[in-house]
This record gives structure tokens, C-alpha cells and sequence, in this order.
């Protein structure tokens, strides 16, 4: 049954929600950002919880960044990555930074990125041709891109177009984006628990400027060819956040709900360079022989079990091609609020060609964590059981969107933590019960991937969960890095619970491995269990 709209002021945001709590359900924030708004250090059109809250939270010191025509006023420490110059350079959402640009389609990724922080992204858009100035009569909303995939469907809160400068967000996925004139780039974000200071950042958005190259990080867009196109599911509508910037072109629009709230003021870049972690060196790019037509394929590992390996985004088809001579198993995480890295080439083709190319492939959902952890997105120990179901529903959605249906797999991706911890354990085993009941409610296969300490021995050792039988994971994938090449799982894992078929074992960790002269950061695994193949 669905519940009625609830009107929260948050931080002088107007938060209005719909939904059931299960699955992708609408839900609309309606909040304007005033074209004379003013630091919320006066407190100058706040509300009393909108001016308590603005007390609270420090001011970083900012920068200015400007790339393609538009400029963003960002915290000072963060980091800038320019990926025309770098194409190698990893997105990843777990760190504080910004990225300039389109990502590579062969990111050097580390295979363990787990979580999400506030980052934002200024990029080319790849379903549009730039071919002149940005227009000022409307925008068409533009997709997230994070996640990847095969989502073309525009995303719209309403069927008119929004503003440039909207802001457009999807909770499930920890995302943000600005729906901007056909001809600019996309900007979008990521953050962490609350979204309320990377949307002031993203309000800062406006047309750049022209200033020298002496006056601040200001980075040029260089020629490349854009990404493959990703948007949010079209499964519900996204959040709007109405966002007028007096920078931007007026557009007429229904009214909302409205309460003011300040932006974040633009201020020079600092004299001194930024702090941040350091840019990665980059790894050389791809190289090696010409791929065969056919390469040799893979060579199955005792038990049956095939060699796999796992890593943070989706490698590019053309070093799958040249893999496939060594592996025949690849995990691919399909979505999750945590998921730490953004997919660029994956997408419901990519899967079809993987598949045709002999690949048996693992989809993985990273979502929320153990609450004894130290991830941003927790399972709320009183919600869990709705929570394991939700997390479920949208990994259907997002294993559809890349054409794995019904009879697919998909594996939780559940970090270590404290197994020890009862209220902690509890909560976990709720959440993964549920997760597992409404997969196979829906057809698909359940998995649940942790280290083996963790929730895999506390799936093997608990029977039943809020009085009633637990629900066990129809698939099993175990951390263990022992570097041995089987699946018993010792001194973990008994047969009790998962025959030696039904489970696959993540057996190193962080290990830069080299097939056809071609590198990749990985996990290497042994793979029994439940996989998706053509």
C-alpha cells in the first residue's frame, strides 16, 4: 500500500517522497534554489532548521573548475583529473574528486573499490554531436551515467523539459545529474549519505567564462569519442531538484513546492596546489598482438570449476577477446548504491558479445553494507528484511537492462565484517534472506558474494532468522585468498550447506596479471557456481 507524500525541510530543502519501500518507486523533490540566494551564514531566507543546519556544516575552502564551455565551484582539496589527457585514469567514486571528460575504455582500475563519496564528473555527452553554442529555450533531461548500460529512455519527471541547471537524482544509486542545453557536456555526481552539499556544488554550475590558462585549472575539451550511453532505469522516475541558477537561460516551468537555500559562493582557485590523494601513474595503454578471430579458449580447473577473475569495471570487448585465452569466468557488477567504479563499456551489447565469445559471467550487485562497517550506505538493522528485498528489486532492473532475465544469476556483493557482532549479524542474515526470497520469487538465481569469515559463515552456521528458516543463497562466492587452487573453503566451510558445484572462490586479491601483453588489475577466481552464458 502506497503512503501518502510526506514534506521534510531539510537544510532549507523541500523533500517530497512517495513510495512503499520495495523496489524502484517515484518519488519527487521539489526544492528552488533562488536567483539572489545568499550564504546561509545570515540566514537570509532559511527556515529555522534550514539556518541550524547551514551552521553546522564547515565551508571548505573552493576552486573554480572549467572545462567545455561551463564551470563548477568545487572543495579546494579535491583532486582534477583530466581524462582526454589520461584516458587510463580510473573513475572511481570511493575518493573525493572531480574528472574532466569522457572515461577510457580502458580504465586502470584496482579490483576492490568498494562504496561511495561525493565526486563530480564534467563530460562530454555521447549522444549528442557538439556542433554549436548551448541553447537557451530547454533542456532535454540527460541520463546518469554511472552505471552504464543500454538505458536510452531521457529521464523526466514530467514530460515537459527541464530547465538547465535542474538537478536529477536517483536515491537507489547515490547519483546526480544537471540537465543542460544539447550542445554541453553532461555534468553529474555521486555522494556519500546526504546529497545536500554536492547539490549546493552542482547549483554552482554556469556557463564558464573565457579566462587564461594562468587564472585557474582550467582544462581544454579535446576531441575524443564519447562513452557508451547510460541513464537511470527507466523503472520510475528520478528526483528532480529544482535548481535556478541566474547564470543559466530562463525557462518557464509548473510551480512546486519552494523553499530557499544558499549556495555554495564561487571563489578564486587557491594560490597553493590542492591536497588530495595523488594522480595514479598511468598504466601503459592495451597492447599486444593482433587478437585471433577465435582465441584458444580457457582451461577448466579441477571440480569442473573454471578459471574467472573479477575487477572494477567491465574491461573493453577488444582485451575480453584477447582474456579469453586464459579465463572463461568474469564477475560484472551490474549496480549498487556502493558500487565503487563506473562501467563504461558495459551494456546489455557488451554482455550478448562476451557471451558469443565463450565468457561465463557473474552479475554482482554492490549495495548497502553490514552496519557494523564503515561504508557509507548501511542496512538500517529495523529495516533490513524490506531493505534485502528492495536491493533485490532493483538488481533485477538493472540484470534487465543488460538483457540477463529470468534464470540469470546475480551475487550480492556483502564486505567483511565483524561476524562476531551479533546485532550486526542479525541484521545481515535479514537482509540477505530477503534478498534471496524475492530473486527466486522472480525467478532468478540467488548469490551472495563475502569473505568467508563473514557472511559466508554466518549463512552456513545460521538455520533460522526472525522465526522463520532462512532462506540460503542458491549460489555461493567465498573470499579466501589462500592461493589454492580449490573450493573446499577450509577451515570456513563444511559441505553441509553448498555442494562443491554451487560454489566459486575468490582465491588472490590485487594481482596485475598479463594475457596477450595485455595487463589488468584482478581478483582471481575459480568458478563452479550458478553463471550467466549465451
Amino acid at each position: 500500500m502506497r503512503r501518502a507524500a510526506v514534506a521534510v525541510i531539510i537544510g532549507g530543502y523541500a523533500f517530497w517522497a512517495i513510495g512503499s519501500g520495495l523496489g524502484h518507486q517515484p518519488v519527487i523533490v521539489g526544492a528552488s534554489l533562488t536567483a539572489d540566494a545568499k550564504p546561509a551564514m545570515k540566514g537570509a531566507g532559511l527556515t529555522a532548521a534550514g539556518r541550524s543546519a547551514g551552521k553546522a556544516r564547515s565551508r571548505p575552502r573552493t576552486k573554480i573548475v572549467r572545462y567545455d564551455g561551463y564551470a563548477v565551484s568545487v572543495p579546494a582539496s579535491w583532486p582534477v583529473y583530466n581524462l582526454d589527457k589520461n584516458p587510463r585514469q580510473c573513475v572511481r567514486y570511493d575518493v573525493h574528486a572531480v574528472y574532466l571528460g569522457p572515461p577510457g575504455p580502458d580504465q586502470n582500475c584496482p579490483p576492490n573499490l568498494v562504496g561511495r563519496v561525493d565526486t563530480i564528473s564534467i563530460g562530454s555527452d555521447p549522444n549528442t554531436t557538439k556542433t554549436g553554442p548551448a541553447t537557451t529555450t530547454g533542456a532535454t533531461p540527460r541520463p546518469v551515467r554511472k552505471t552504464g548500460g543500454d538505458r536510452k529512455t531521457p529521464v523526466r519527471a514530467t514530460q515537459q523539459a527541464l530547465a538547465p541547471g535542474t538537478i536529477i537524482q536517483d536515491p537507489d544509486l547515490h547519483e546526480l545529474a544537471l540537465a543542460m542545453p544539447d550542445s554541453a557536456p553532461q555534468i553529474d555526481a555521486t555522494y556519500g549519505t546526504d546529497p545536500v552539499l554536492i547539490e549546493q556544488m552542482l547549483a554552482t554550475a554556469q556557463p564558464a567564462v573565457i579566462q587564461p590558462a594562468t587564472t585557474g585549472p582550467t582544462t581544454g575539451r579535446a576531441a575524443i569519442a564519447g562513452r557508451t550511453g547510460d541513464s537511470i532505469r527507466a523503472i520510475k522516475p528520478p528526483v528532480v531538484v529544482e535548481a535556478t541558477n541566474p547564470a543559466w537561460p530562463k525557462h518557464p516551468r509548473p510551480p512546486t513546492g519552494i523553499a530557499t537555500a544558499w549556495l555554495m559562493p564561487p571563489s578564486p582557485p587557491p594560490t597553493a596546489p590542492p591536497t588530495g590523494p595523488p594522480a595514479p601513474k598511468p598504466a601503459p595503454a592495451p597492447t599486444g598482438p593482433a587478437l585471433a578471430d577465435n582465441p584458444a579458449p580457457a582451461q577448466s580447473k579441477p571440480n569442473g570449476a573454471m578459471a574467472g577473475f573479477d575487477t572494477c569495471t567491465a574491461p573493453s570487448l577488444p582485451v575480453m577477446k584477447a582474456w579469453r585465452a586464459k579465463y572463461s569466468a568474469a564477475a560484472i557488477y551490474i549496480g549498487g548504491q556502493m558500487m565503487g567504479c563506473g562501467q563504461a563499456n558495459l551494456s546489455a551489447s557488451w554482455v550478448q558479445q562476451a557471451e558469443a565469445m565463450g565468457w561465463s559471467l557473474m552479475p554482482t550487485f554492490v549495495g548497502l553494507q553490514a552496519p557494523c562497517d564503515s561504508f557509507s550506505g548501511k542496512i538500517n538493522p529495523k529495516q533490513a528484511a524490506s531493505q534485502g528485498s528492495a536491493a533485490a528489486s532493483q538488481a533485477i532492473a538493472d540484470a534487465n537492462t543488460y538483457g540477463l532475465g529470468s534464470g540469470s544469476p546475480i551475487y550480492y556483493d556483502m564486505e567483511a565484517y565483524d561476524h562476531t557482532n551479533a546485532g550486526c549479524r542479525t541484521a545481515v542474515l535479514t537482509f540477505l534472506d530477503a534478498w534471496t526470497r524475492q530473486l527466486e520469487a522472480q525467478g532468478y538465481v540467488s548469490g551472495v558474494y563475502s569473505s568467508a569469515d563473514a557472511a559466508i559463515i554466518d549463512l552456513q552456521s545460521t538455520t533460522t532468522i526472525a522465526g522463520h528458516p532462512l532462506a540460503e543463497p542458491q549460489a555461493i562466492w567465498f573470499a579466501l585468498w589462500d592461493n589454492a587452487n580449490n573450493l573446499t573453503g577450509t577451515p570456513y566451510m563444511t559441505t553441509a550447506v553448498w555442494p562443491v558445484a554451487s560454489r566459486s572462490k575468490q582465491l588472490s586479491g590485487n594481482r596485475v596479471v598479463s594475457v596477450g601483453g595485455i595487463s589488468l588489475d584482478i581478483d582471481t577466481d575459480l568458478v563452479a557456481s550458478a553463471v550467466a552464458r549465451g
